[in-house]
């Protein structure tokens, strides 16, 4: 009877899985043909691979393909590698999840308030120092140790008391990682490959580097006004160590997700309390959450030009892995698609917007300032495409779709010239389901 009424959970998913691979690849081709996405998804089931595929280039310079095997910065999801570490060493005895953050840093300010735990669940109330200012300004392109690090944030006043509340926060992390080294006497890099990339044969996978060379190495795009797919900012990738600086493949995050099913990580009672959800459904390194009748553990990751995703049904053994090069890319939305497009539910393909080509004389015609109260929106044109600029902002290119409408690939936002008796009056602005009329200055 118990395996019937697990064959009734599992249904909805079971009944579509012969169309799940033609229609995520129609959902993602979409996005593709769009701008909107580059990168590989994997989704899995009952230990079979459903679907694979890589959409876009590794490197648009030398016009590598993205592949299965293309190895992507992964951002947050380093978070759960780095909690499970502090959940083995746990297991040997070599810290607890009570210990206070002042015995590894005894003059931590309220250190002795600050529990290991409070660390893997983001109830610590340390502010991230990502969210500082200096970690644009300076810090994220300067190398530094885990110490330096820790002594940007130390001092900062604590957003709430201890276990009180959550914000998440890439500080309790570096302090994990910190707190794993100190307590075990090695690198988090050799943690990691000891207890858990080579039991599990991860080749793919490592914490990164600045200058590490691989044919199946993916670089990091982001849209800026000037091009669709600019190379990422620089970051010195070092710094955010055991919070978000791993790199892998959707066939080595696979293997992982096969892996917490059994105990050959860690123990049973480790796992269920990883997953566990505490405030804002966070666990340790995961997020929890029902989704529709289903439970759903998660988490996601971005960083200099890359996002990703890993979701688990574990209850339907569902497993997706979204894995971007392009840090514009509407990842949340195609996750979202992804999952109810597994399960049955409905979902909104993007429609393909085509690029026309407008003729110089209607072009020109375009050209001048429009005003929205005090603001000044510059329409220009120059070797037969037209250029939008917003006052003192980057200037932004304008994609035809028709004489009149036109586009910008990654914003939501459209663009509607307005003409009265033959002359151009006015130009429509749409964002989302916003529209504001801008007059022409004649």
């Amino acid at each position: 009877m118990r395996y019937f009424f697990l064959l009734l959970i599992n249904l909805p998913f079971l009944s579509s899985a012969q169309h799940i691979a033609a229609k995520a690849d129609t959902l993602l081709s979409a996005y593709y043909n769009q701008g909107k996405f580059t990168g590989t998804v994997l989704i899995a089931q009952h230990n079979r691979i459903l679907f694979e595929k890589g959409y876009g280039y590794a490197d648009n310079g030398k016009r590598i393909p993205n592949t299965v095997n293309t190895e992507y910065r992964i951002g947050s999801i380093t978070k759960q590698f780095t909690a499970t570490i502090i959940m083995k060493l746990r297991e040997m005895g070599k810290l607890s999840l009570q210990d206070p953050l002042s015995l590894y840093i005894p003059d931590y300010p309220n250190g002795d308030s600050i529990l290991v735990k409070h660390l893997l669940n983001h109830t610590s109330g340390i502010k991230s120092f990502t969210s500082m200012k200096q970690y644009y300004t300076q810090w994220m392109k300067e190398a530094a140790t885990t110490e330096k690090l820790i002594s940007y944030f130390k001092h900062e006043p604590l957003l709430f008391r201890p276990g009180s509340d959550y914000a998440y926060s890439n500080s309790n992390y570096l302090l994990l990682t910190f707190i794993a080294e100190k307590s075990s006497g090695k690198k988090l890099n050799v943690l990691l490959n000891e207890y858990i990339f080579k039991k599990l044969n991860l080749q793919h996978t490592q914490l990164d580097s600045n200058n590490r060379a691989s044919a199946n190495k993916a670089l990091g795009y982001v849209f800026t006004p000037e091009n669709d797919y600019s190379p990422a900012p620089f970051i010195d990738i070092s710094i955010l160590s055991g919070a978000g600086a791993m790199y892998s493949t959707v066939h080595d995050l696979y293997k992982w997700d096969r892996a917490l099913y059994t105990s050959n990580i860690l123990s049973d009672t480790s796992l269920q309390q990883m997953f566990k959800p505490g405030l804002k459904n966070y666990g340790y390194g995961w997020e929890i959450r029902d989704n529709n009748g289903r439970k759903e553990i998660s988490h996601a990751g971005s960083t200099d030009g890359f996002q990703a995703n890993i979701i688990r049904y574990p209850e339907q053994d569902i497993c997706i892995i979204f894995l971007s090069n392009y840090g514009d890319a509407k990842g949340p939305q195609i996750c979202k698609a992804l999952t109810a497009l597994i399960a049955g539910d409905t979902y909104e393909i993007p429609e393909t917007k085509k690029i026309v080509q407008v003729a110089d004389t209607i072009l020109n015609s375009y050209t001048g300032q429009y005003m929205l109260g005090n603001s000044v929106l510059a329409i220009s044109c120059s070797k037969g495409k037209l250029t939008g600029k917003l006052g003192d902002q980057a200037p932004f290119k304008l994609l035809a779709e028709s004489d009149s409408t036109f586009f910008i690939r990654v914003i939501e936002l459209e663009i509607e010239f307005v003409k009265e008796q033959e002359q151009v009056t006015a130009l429509k602005l749409k964002q989302g389901t916003k529209e504001t009329i801008w007059k022409k200055q004649l």
